[in-house]
């Protein structure tokens, strides 16, 4: 699923793979209205010898196993939601049959064309009559039931899997079919449905075809990218729908909190609240651990729950609680006069200019956005990039920026001069234009923020002789979160290339080559232009004879010129 190429010889060096041993990609909808059978003892049991020659797999052939697994997962549910569509399907017209038997025709009759269950149970409400009672459950609740006995699901897991199923068979069908190939997985497939549900139905062929194009144009990506893509063409193909779907966004915004039903004295926080605010949030929250001391023995994640409590207190700051911070805090109090003249044990006597410098001295959250100066201009409603939380609409990004502290980049004035290339530093405005260039960790699958991530070459820098390669310009740089940069720089048997057009491909010890970057900020912002082309001088001796060329030819013009019409000056061409 994921091959872009792969080297032709096997771990061991016996030779080309064969055919057998290759990824296998199932058909679209293969399996579509096979009926089901019990695998034969056979099959099983070649199936558990199967498994158990896992064991004996070299690594390169071990990842030939996840892709095809991927794949074959892919399809399969692809038929799950298939499956579970048609049940409703033929659950719901059992139901219209029972009703239109038994009623028949007379005073209380369906009237004619009228096949929605909800009208139907509306209308024997209207006249008295109980459709619960009269008819028992309808096709849905019916097929609710089955599916979750089948599946041991719950109502609303099996309810879900039967809308998502309907999105599959008639909303969005052709990039359903990539998840029946296997192009694109089951989270990603949710991801396309639940991104296209506020989409009018006017515009949904068209957004369909569109992401169909693009999923298939492109090789696999991480999930903020998949996310900003499916985003973007919405956006692109529909794009006077953004204040509607912002506004049903905002209003199924929610919070929940709750026991957790696994550990005792826990208890479970979820919602989802509009990009803009969980940005405000996250950033607040990573503001108030910004200062706390290295030694701090609680986790990254426990100082964000600790931080979200002491928020709820009205706190803007989080006690660190290494062990000298903590010392300090258990200093006892004195009421000996002349240890007041400790600051570490005054009396704050006026609580409201003690709250007010608290707040002044609080840390100041911090969140990055990408945006064309056309658009925070009014010139248009581009969607703007929140780092971290994926595409806001162009009214969202002009509000939020109305006193944000900006940083105005333009892809022809940031190349460095030749100095700045041969050093090491990278000067800020070139940092900032590789980082707008992106939309998280270059490294295939990551989704860590772009703001947060370092910048590394692609090309290590040689520090002892710079023009050897590693040149700090913008064709050899690119944003690694901090593990992948460390893994980039010490793993044994992974390389990495940059092309110059800013594809960044990784070959993993296996052979495999993946792009980090398939869907990236230049396709967003396309202002941003591509990253500076290749030299196009043409060297040594060619060069040479092509300038002989071109004065070659210059003389003859000249010479023809003069022999025919000295005053006339344009030769037969």
């Amino acid at each position: 699923m994921y091959v872009l190429t792969m080297a032709s010889e096997n771990p061991d060096g016996t030779g080309p793979l064969t055919p057998d041993e290759s990824p296998v990609v199932p058909a679209a909808n293969s399996h579509a209205h096979t009926p089901a059978v019990d695998a034969p003892t056979s099959d099983v049991e070649t199936q558990l010898t199967q498994l158990a020659d896992d064991e004996r797999l070299y690594s390169r052939e071990l990842v030939e196993v996840l892709f095809h697994t991927n794949a074959i997962k892919a399809c399969a549910d692809y038929r799950m939601l298939q499956a579970a569509i048609l049940l409703y399907e033929e659950r719901e017209a059992e139901y219209l049959q029972r009703i239109d038997a038994e009623i028949g025709t007379g005073e209380h009759a369906v009237p004619d064309g009228c096949t929605d269950p909800e009208q139907l149970a509306a209308l024997l409400t209207q006249n008295n009559q109980n459709p619960l009672a009269r008819f028992g459950p309808d096709g849905l609740t019916t097929a609710i039931a089955e599916l979750g006995a089948t599946l041991c699901l719950t109502p609303g897991q099996a309810k879900k899997m039967i809308e998502t199923g309907a999105a599959l068979r008639y909303r969005i069908p052709r990039t359903a079919e990539l998840l029946a190939t296997g192009r694109i997985d089951l989270p990603r497939f949710h991801e396309v449905v639940a991104r296209t549900d506020n989409v009018d139905d006017a515009h949904l062929t068209a957004v369909d075809t569109a992401l169909a194009a693009a999923i298939s144009a492109r090789e696999p990506m991480s999930m903020t990218r998949f996310r900003t893509m499916i985003d973007a063409t919405v956006e692109r193909v529909d794009p006077d729908g953004a204040a509607r779907r912002r506004d049903t966004a905002t209003s199924r915004r929610y919070l929940r909190i709750r026991p957790h039903r696994d550990e005792p004295g826990q208890s479970r926080i979820d919602g989802q609240i509009p990009a803009t605010a969980a940005a405000i949030l996250d950033t607040r929250l990573e503001a108030m651990i910004a200062d706390i001391h290295p030694d701090d023995p609680r986790t990254h994640t426990q100082q964000r729950a600790d931080a979200l409590t002491a928020l709820a207190q009205g706190h803007q700051t989080l006690p660190c609680t290494c062990p000298d911070c903590a010392t300090v805090s258990d200093t006892p109090r004195s009421d000996n006069v002349d240890d007041k003249q400790n600051p570490a044990t005054t009396t704050v006597t006026n609580p409201v200019a003690a709250t007010q410098s608290s707040t002044a001295l609080a840390p100041r959250p911090m969140f990055h956005i990408v945006v064309n100066l056309s658009t925070l201009l009014g010139h248009d409603n581009n969607p703007a990039f929140l780092d971290g939380h994926g595409l806001i609409d162009a009214d969202t990004a002009r509000r939020l920026l109305a006193d944000a502290t900006r940083n105005y980049i333009h892809p022809n004035r940031v190349t460095p001069n030749n100095k700045a290339a041969y050093r090491y530093p990278i000067p800020e405005k070139l940092r900032v234009l590789v980082k707008a260039g992106e939309l998280c960790c270059t490294f295939p699958g990551c989704t860590n923020k772009v703001a947060t991530a370092d910048v590394d070459h692609a090309k290590p820098f040689n520090h002892g002789n710079p023009k050897a390669g590693g040149l700090t310009e913008r064709t050899n740089l690119r944003p690694l979160c901090r593990f992948h940069h460390r893994h980039k720089t010490f793993a044994v048997g992974w390389r990495d290339h940059q092309t110059p057009m800013g594809r960044a491909i990784f070959r993993s010890p296996g052979g495999y080559h993946f792009v980090g970057n398939a869907y990236n900020g230049r396709d967003l912002f396309p202002d941003l232009d591509e990253p500076d082309r290749p030299d196009r001088r043409i060297p040594g001796r060619l060069a040479s004879a092509h300038s002989a060329r071109i004065g070659q030819h210059r003389a003859d013009t000249r010479a023809w010129r003069l022999a025919n019409d000295p005053n006339t000056g344009d030769p037969p061409f």
